[in-house]
């Protein structure tokens, strides 16, 4: 942290020189704020408590725009482990699921192990939940989502916008319900045709003991 410290000093009169509002304060104060404003709060506890093993079940649903013709078109499930990363700043969850087709080069398919890693945390500056999300099935993407928490839902309300092709992004809504300390769900809204529609809807069950 020191020679963090002092490489930021050393820099500091060239940000000056090429931008005076884009300078750092020359006081120690600006660095108990920056220190500050990089523990962990109320809301890393949140995420803390679904540090652990889970299983979980879920169902993507057709996602007409007319909700009464919504049916499920598939049911999955598997195993998700979510583990703390420099003392509850970050969590890093990772997934496995069942077998899918994945697009690898040349126009080709291949089956292989559904899986995901999330890296999830809470921006003291924004005051924002944020997560990222990456994985082996559809998209090139890293996807970037920021969320709220909402203490009468007992959920983080998750927000981001997807391009699934050039040209066609699609805007997702995803809802994390805290059921108690050993069950919470995920709920994923996405709008279609002016609509919002659920999309997919997953439970998770914390494996006993861990």
């Amino acid at each position: 942290m020191l020679a963090l410290i002092v490489c930021t000093c050393f820099y500091a009169p060239t940000a000056l020189a090429q931008n005076k509002k884009d300078s750092l304060p020359k006081s120690d104060d600006f660095f108990e704020q920056w220190f500050n404003y990089s523990r962990p709060g109320k809301y890393h506890q949140l995420l803390a408590a679904l540090a652990g093993s889970w299983t979980f079940s879920g169902r993507h649903y057709s996602g007409d725009a007319n909700p009464d013709s919504n049916k499920v078109e598939v049911e999955f499930k598997g195993t998700l482990e979510r583990t703390s990363f420099a003392n509850g700043r970050f969590f890093i969850a990772e997934s496995t699921g069942e077998k899918i087709q994945m697009p690898i080069q040349d126009g080709k398919m291949k089956e292989v192990v559904s899986k995901g890693i999330e890296t999830e945390g809470y921006d003291n500056i924004k005051q924002k939940f944020v997560k990222t999300m990456i994985g082996n099935h559809l998209g090139s993407d890293i996807a970037y989502s920021e969320g709220s928490y909402d203490s009468t839902k007992k959920a983080i309300l998750y927000y981001r916008v997807e391009t699934l092709i050039p040209g066609v992004s699609m805007k997702t809504y995803e809802h994390l319900k805290l059921l108690d300390k050993d069950h919470y769900t995920i709920e994923i809204y996405r709008e279609r045709e002016n609509k919002i529609i659920k999309d997919t809807e997953i439970n998770y069950s914390r494996i006993k003991g861990k």
